[in-house]
């Protein structure tokens, strides 16, 4: 499970420039192809900062992040059914929870993993629509390629944004929410306490 979410983080850091590429209008797949190895390339030479600065290391991947993963989004899906009983404040403070458990993770593997290789695969089916599309991946490591795939929308403002993500086979909105509705069963379906079983466990 642990090298699960390891590749779904090192997979959002592939997409952590696209929004200062974004004006040039890039399909999906030319920012991921376009971008991946210099991101790779800071992830090898930037690991030494979180042993320095993890706060500085985790704002950093923040930043990047922020513009491109629709955090928003993901929680809203997560949360499934109950997201129709929550009120916006509870909105909010899970997507922030869901956040910042999702950065703190990857701050702490990602220096485990600074040697994988993401290989950004040409379309091969006709994109689902002028804003929806789905970006197949395969990640190299030392021991193994695993197959993984990006979906995508476009947003309002022309910026393509990550809405989920599976490898090998694994879909990580699902696993999430499984873990939400477990959270929610166990707990009375109190939703701020689940929030804050959800921070405690980052």
């Amino acid at each position: 499970m642990k090298i699960f979410f390891c590749n779904i983080l090192i997979l959002l850091s592939v997409f952590s420039s696209l929004a200062q590429a974004n004006d040039q209008q890039l399909s999906a797949h030319e920012y991921a192809a376009r971008t991946h190895e210099n991101i790779i390339e800071i992830i090898q030479t930037q690991n030494q900062l979180f042993e320095e600065n993890p706060d500085l290391f985790t704002k950093l991947i923040s930043d990047a992040f922020s513009p491109i993963v629709d955090f928003k989004r993901i929680a809203r899906n997560v949360m499934g059914k109950y997201s129709k009983q929550a009120s916006s404040e509870q909105m909010q403070a899970f997507s922030e929870a869901f956040e910042n458990s999702l950065l703190n993770t990857y701050s702490s593997t990602l220096v485990e993993f600074k040697d994988e290789k993401i290989n950004v695969l040409s379309p091969d089916t006709p994109q689902i629509s002028k804003k929806k599309t789905r970006v197949n991946i395969e990640i190299v490591t030392s021991s193994s390629t695993y197959p993984g795939r990006y979906s995508m929308y476009l947003d309002k403002e022309g910026k393509w944004k990550i809405i989920n993500i599976e490898v090998n086979g694994m879909n990580l909105g699902k696993i999430f929410r499984n873990q939400f509705y477990s959270l929610m069963e166990k707990n009375q379906e109190d939703i701020d306490l689940v929030i804050e079983k959800w921070v405690a466990s980052v």
